[in-house]
């Protein structure tokens, strides 16, 4: 590898290509191989009921590797009223038979939206 090329520069996916995702270039892994700097990581993740039923889409996961817990989705008015927010939550897609390990997420629709479920209360978060 030459002094001038990247830290990744030399890395390509299985198939010999390589994978685009917002702009930079991402191998296998999905940290890039080029571009501007780091990109953060998507997995492809399945939604089960509502409007994106059956849909598979690229959702970015934090720096646990963990996608957020709820995904909101906005759809406009086409009257031009207040959007309409379809909500999902985040579930186990499955297990594995022999160890029990977790096989990825999938999100499921919420009909009734968000759950008013509380937050938890943390000491340092009192009113004053």
């Amino acid at each position: 590898m030459s002094c001038g090329a990247g830290l990744f520069a030399g890395r390509r996916r299985a198939g010999g290509g390589l994978a685009r995702w917002g702009g930079a270039v991402v191998g296998d892994a999905g940290y890039p191989l080029r571009g501007e700097g780091w990109a953060m990581r998507a997995e492809g993740t399945v939604f089960v009921g509502g409007p994106l039923d059956g849909r598979v889409l690229p959702v970015l996961v934090g720096v646990t590797g963990h996608p957020p817990k709820t995904y909101e989705v906005p759809v406009p008015d086409p009257g031009g009223g207040p959007d309409t927010v379809h909500v999902y939550r985040r579930e186990p897609a499955g297990h594995s038979r022999r160890l029990g390990l977790q096989q990825g997420w999938k999100y499921v629709y919420e009909p009734e939206g968000r759950s008013g479920a509380p937050r938890p209360k943390w000491p340092w978060s009192r009113g004053r």
